[in-house]
């Protein structure tokens, strides 16, 4: 098991990208949506930390209907993983639908952290 994680969150406005090991966080992102995003950049950036890093990354991409997954090459057509070599990607159905109340700096990341904390990647 790796020892850093990824959580990225996409909605219809907003990508959220949290990135943590055991001593905290590594990265925190709040990027505009996927669909306006090159085919390959959320890939890239994610491989790119887990080179940084030198291990594999283990990544949550918390899913809803209205994101298309497949056209960022870390799972197929089907929702399926793609196997690679410097990430290790699950795709879990968002649960419930949070509208953003006024956000300060970059927002809460509570949901994520609460994730990561709980192990469940």
């Amino acid at each position: 098991m790796s020892s850093i994680r990824a959580t990225v969150t996409a909605s219809s406005t907003e990508t959220r990208i949290l990135v943590q090991d055991q001593t905290g966080d590594l990265l925190i992102a709040r990027l505009g949506p996927l669909e306006h995003a090159q085919r390959f950049a959320l890939r890239s950036l994610l491989e790119a930390v887990a080179l940084w890093e030198q291990q594999t990354l283990d990544v949550v991409l918390y899913a809803d209907d209205c994101s298309n997954w497949s056209r960022t090459g870390l799972v197929d057509a089907l929702d399926m993983a793609r196997e690679a070599v410097l990430l290790k990607v699950e795709l879990v159905p968002f649960q419930g639908r949070h509208r953003a109340k006024r956000l300060s700096g970059l927002g809460s990341f509570e949901r994520e952290r609460r994730c990561l904390r709980s192990g469940n990647s």
